[in-house]
């Protein structure tokens, strides 16, 4: 996850409402203040726009992951694991959601207030009970650190433009993504579970690609040109490692 504060990533499409508006409205302000007027008009859209793109980023990430919400009562293997995890480590329970994909993949999304976890139907389906804790415990030490952020940047992707790749290559820290595999384990004390879950998605076709919600995925999709995440391989043995 990365590490920068959100006010960050929320700056750059506030700054780009602020010039337009700004301009605009002094060049067709009929008053005796048109600059003054510009400015405030900017500022106040800017900060409007900052405030709306915050309260909907959270939706707008699991819209690009594909995610639907899952009733109580749909997963109980699930909901359950979610439970004793989030209540043995003073976790607070995330809302969850699901993906309609058969490749093994978790995401996380939302803010320290409002989380939510992603698990695709291949996770749910072909992982037994180890592995899926495992995948879960390593999701749910992400909540805090950094998933505001990066839910920001996949939210507001399409507005950063050609800045949006280059952002996420900045943000991004393939080490401390692959230390997060070692934090998951230290919940669940039981590395194997987590590398043999990495072992049965390296066999699937991955999810389906989304460059702007690409690190949120906790392995991704397979194939691409410019992974977010550390090698697969390698994750797999510095967990057989441990």
């Amino acid at each position: 996850m990365p590490t920068a504060a959100p006010r960050l990533i929320l700056a750059i499409p506030a700054v780009g409402a602020f010039v337009v508006v700004s301009v605009a409205v002094s060049l067709l302000a009929p008053t005796p203040l048109p600059v003054l007027v510009g400015l405030i008009a900017g500022l106040v859209l800017a900060l409007l726009l900052a405030w709306w793109l915050d309260r909907r980023a959270a939706d707008a990430a699991l819209r690009l992951l594909g995610a639907r919400p899952l009733d109580p009562g749909d997963e109980p293997r699930l909901e359950n694991l979610v439970q004793s995890i989030c209540a043995s480590h003073g976790i607070s329970e995330p809302k969850l959601y699901a993906v309609d994909s058969r490749a093994p993949d978790a995401a996380v999304a939302g803010r320290s207030d409002d989380t939510r976890l992603v698990v695709t139907m291949g996770a749910l389906r072909q992982l037994d009970r180890l592995e899926l804790e495992a995948v879960v415990a390593r999701e749910l030490v992400q909540f805090g650190s950094g998933i505001h952020t990066a839910t920001l940047l996949a939210s507001v992707s399409r507005l950063l433009g050609p800045l949006a790749r280059p952002l996420r290559s900045r943000l991004l820290n393939g080490r401390r993504l692959a230390l997060t595999d070692i934090e998951g384990v230290r919940l669940t004390r039981y590395p194997p579970a987590l590398a043999s879950a990495f072992v049965k998605a390296a066999a699937a076709d991955g999810v389906p690609d989304n460059a702007a919600s690409r690190h949120l995925w906790l392995i991704g999709p397979a194939g691409i040109a410019d992974p977010v995440q550390p090698p697969l391989v390698e994750r797999i043995d510095t967990l057989r490692e441990l």
